[in-house]
């Protein structure tokens, strides 16, 4: 007796073979992409170097009010906007530890230039 299966058969089986290579999805947080820095006043970049070291009275003074200020622990988190991006400045007791910026597409871009334009534009965004 010789075995002989209809080609939808072998067609299904081929599928159903296909889908077993399994492959890990790949999640990223980010693109990997640069940011994009557009802003209609640009300001004079801001070097990381002189936020560092800011207490909350200096970065009042340089950016405004944050839009957002959350504590977690230790650290508390600043959020500041211009229309070319967000700024996010972290403080461990009073002072500035560290600064990042983002696109409006969540693209990283260097906080001096973020930092320029948001002290430029503290009165005109709201």
């Amino acid at each position: 007796m010789k075995w002989t299966l209809p080609p939808a058969v072998l067609l299904l089986a081929a599928l159903l073979l296909a889908g077993c290579n399994e492959q890990a999805p790949r999640y990223a947080l980010s693109s990997g992409e640069a940011g994009v820095f557009r802003s209609a006043n640009p300001g004079r970049p801001i070097p990381l170097s002189d936020i560092k070291g800011m207490d909350e009275r200096q970065l009042t003074a340089t950016f405004g009010a944050p839009r957002f200020d959350r504590r977690d622990a230790a650290t508390r988190t600043l959020r500041y906007h211009s229309d070319a991006c967000t700024l996010f400045v972290y403080l461990t007791g009073d002072r500035a530890q560290f600064a990042d910026a983002l696109d409006p597409q969540m693209r990283p871009l260097p906080p001096d230039q973020c930092a320029g334009s948001v002290a430029a534009q503290k009165r005109n965004i709201g």
